[in-house]
């Protein structure tokens, strides 16, 4: 008797990046199973409704998607993977419109961000959807005059729509970054990674002690961020350091900051594809 399918969560509908990044993650042998929100993927995980989830927590155009950092604060959940993915918007409309014919667009604030200066050229009023693919749908059930939908080519094959465009984010590097909770994918990996979140004290001198714990061992800090915290002009840091907390100058690290810290938590060590 065959195995069921590990089922992984996302944000969205089906067509979404959030898919993409799940099959790209975990391979096409699992179920991606689409939920509303991004709060809803970490609760489908940490109720075990499902085995895993995915979600993206930076662009390399619009930043951090601040929302996913808060939530990977505020549940008891392991970072296990991660990967960076390459997105190539497309302009999604009804069979038979054509591009001169548009006013309108419907995508995810993100995505209409990454495609402001294509958008500003061509007089085309941006509207914010849910999601890429929700947006997508939208415009193949509803056919709203005039309005397009920016979504993945992907989108477009599931809901029958035309591609009027093709790569119309306003740099050719857009990639966002995406990690996934819950066991972790069997992949080849390309390099290691360990994510923390901290709180020091507002002294001269605290962030700097941390750090130093890491550079000392000759270890990279690919990020550092802050996040505020309930109290006013109170925050956390999240860090990600090159490195397995396996290895022992990792860990040896992270036990030096840990003296420097009022918190210190590790929010996973785990591979990056």
């Amino acid at each position: 008797m065959a195995e069921p399918k590990r089922r992984i969560a996302f944000q969205g509908e089906h067509g979404a990046y959030g898919e993409e990044a799940v099959r790209a993650l975990h391979g096409p042998q699992v179920e991606s199973v689409p939920v509303l929100t991004f709060r809803a993927v970490f609760e489908s995980v940490a109720e075990g409704r499902v085995q895993g989830g995915v979600v993206p927590v930076e662009s390399s155009l619009g930043g951090p998607v601040a929302e996913n950092v808060d939530l990977l604060l505020e549940h008891d959940l392991q970072i296990t993977g991660e990967l960076s993915l390459r997105i190539r918007h497309c302009l999604l409309a009804p069979p038979g419109r054509t591009l001169d014919g548009i006013e309108r667009v419907l995508s995810h604030p993100q995505a209409l961000a990454q495609c402001a200066g294509y958008l500003r050229r061509r007089g085309i009023l941006p509207l914010p959807e849910t999601n890429t693919a929700i947006a997508a749908r939208r415009v193949a059930e509803e056919a709203p005059p005039r309005t397009a939908a920016i979504a993945s080519r992907m989108a477009a094959e599931l809901y029958g729509l035309a591609v009027l465009d093709v790569g119309v984010e306003d740099s050719p590097d857009n990639h966002t970054r995406f990690v996934t909770l819950g066991p972790a994918p069997e992949r080849t990996w390309t390099r290691r990674k360990t994510a923390l979140a901290f709180t020091v004290e507002n002294t001269a001198g605290a962030l700097y002690r941390v750090l130093s714990a890491f550079s000392s061992r000759g270890l990279n800090v690919a990020r550092l961020e802050s996040r505020p915290q309930r109290r006013a002009w109170e925050y956390v840091w999240c860090m990600d350091v090159d490195g397995a907390l396996e290895e022992p100058r990792v860990r040896e690290a992270v036990e030096a900051a840990q003296g420097a810290c009022i918190t210190l938590r590790v929010l996973g060590s785990y591979g990056v594809a």
